[in-house]
């Protein structure tokens, strides 16, 4: 848990938003219909990019690592296949489930996500009615086109019962992208561009692919702006977080505010992260405790052990055996009380490994690193609780060890 903990906290997103705030607003919950509420993004989007110091600002509709993703099935353009058919690929009209996500024109810059092949989107796409454009990850190009470019090629939304690859669906809770009647309609979309696959929940076993339309071909109204900024000074997140509330008001003092907060921030309130966090404090917490009553027990016992053996120790002293000697035996003993409790620790461990090993984070059943940490911890705790009535029992005098009742 420990180690599925460290691996957690710095889990690579495949964002770099640099020194990024995070601001979720809901044009809905003061009264604004899509048609305003996008007048409104677009201007709000507008005083967050002059802002001093900002250097990229862009609205999205779904943040990484969120509660929640949308999801959309996808195939490529122009193949129906029946209710009855069983396609096995893209080519015969396979459909893949995919993560959804409506963007500005400068998300991309201003998460730190490059575009390999192909362009961004322009502003006029990003904010007003027209052709159906799209930018796909890496993994949903491959799937659709596994020996081919999927630059400039078609897709189109397929139907919620149309045949899925097994396995496309994504580990995080998501919901069906709620799209616009107009996207609803069977029209295909053109991919103009590519970039690298994200992650979109810790647990995710691999990257599903991802699909980013147009925000005002995809407008949703919680919406979320990821404001980069070039730098920020530690101590000064109150006064930038009041700056970004300020801006808000000055646009519309009606609309909520409903969080704020870095990018960091945001990501370390995530709930599968707290849930491998408190898990690996809380198993700390025990392994502490265990080990502490193993140190004492195995001392207490060794040190009653001792004692009870006061006048054979002195036996064998006044027959000549050297302390050291009296050292290499109590040793010895716990030595080997030591080995045969890690080798029983060892088979309990993989046993309980095999039934944990799906909720571990990137942690296999049987981690090398802990398997071996944690019986040298053992070893070197256990080794200081013989030594120390084995030093006793070597320090003895024969002559009062030889009168010891």
């Amino acid at each position: 848990f420990i180690r599925g903990a460290g691996k957690a906290a710095s889990v690579d997103t495949g964002l770099k938003p640099g020194a990024s705030y995070l601001l979720e607003v809901d044009a809905s919950l003061a009264g604004y219909d899509s048609k305003r509420a996008q007048e409104l993004y677009r201007n709000l989007n507008q005083r967050l990019a002059a802002l001093p110091g900002v250097e990229h600002a862009s609205i999205s509709s779904i943040v990484p690592f969120g509660m929640f993703e949308l999801t959309r099935k996808v195939q490529r353009a122009g193949l129906h296949p029946g209710p009855d058919a069983k396609p096995t690929t893209a080519a015969d009209g396979l459909a893949f489930e995919t993560a959804w996500n409506s963007v500005g024109a400068d998300y991309f810059s201003t998460v730190g996500l490059p575009v390999i092949r192909g362009r961004v989107f322009t502003e006029a796409e990003a904010t007003q009615p027209g052709p159906k454009v799209a930018i796909i990850d890496e993994v949903l190009a491959k799937k659709l086109w596994p020996e081919g470019d999927a630059l400039g090629q078609r897709i189109q939304y397929a139907a919620e019962n149309a045949p899925s690859a097994q396995g496309s669906g994504s580990a995080h809770a998501g919901r069906s992208a709620d799209l616009s009647e107009d996207e609803k309609q069977a029209e295909t979309i053109e991919i103009v561009g590519i970039v690298p696959a994200t992650r979109h929940a810790l647990f995710e076993k691999e990257p599903v692919g991802g699909i980013y339309l147009p925000f005002a071909r995809g407008f949703q109204s919680d919406v979320s702006f990821f404001v980069r900024f070039h730098s920020l000074a530690p101590g000064n997140e109150a006064i930038t977080a009041d700056l970004l509330r300020r801006t808000v008001r000055d646009v519309d003092a009606s609309i909520p505010v409903i969080s704020l907060r870095t990018f960091a921030q945001h990501l370390d309130s995530n709930l599968d992260l707290w849930l491998v966090r408190a898990g690996a404090a809380l198993f700390s917490i025990f392994g502490g405790l265990a080990l502490g009553l193993a140190i004492v027990g195995l001392y207490g016992v060794k040190a009653y052990s001792v004692a009870r053996r006061t006048r054979e120790i002195g036996i064998r002293m006044a027959l000549g055996a050297k302390p050291t000697a009296v050292l290499r035996l109590i040793m010895g003993e716990g030595l080997l009380m030591l080995l045969s409790g890690i080798a029983l620790g060892l088979l309990l461990a993989a046993a309980t490994g095999k039934i944990l090993s799906g909720i571990l984070y990137e942690v296999g059943a049987f981690d090398p690193i802990a398997f071996t940490a944690a019986p040298t911890l053992l070893a070197i705790a256990a080794l200081i609780a013989t030594w120390l009535p084995a030093r006793r029992a070597a320090a003895l005098n024969p002559v009062e060890a030889l009168r010891y009742e």
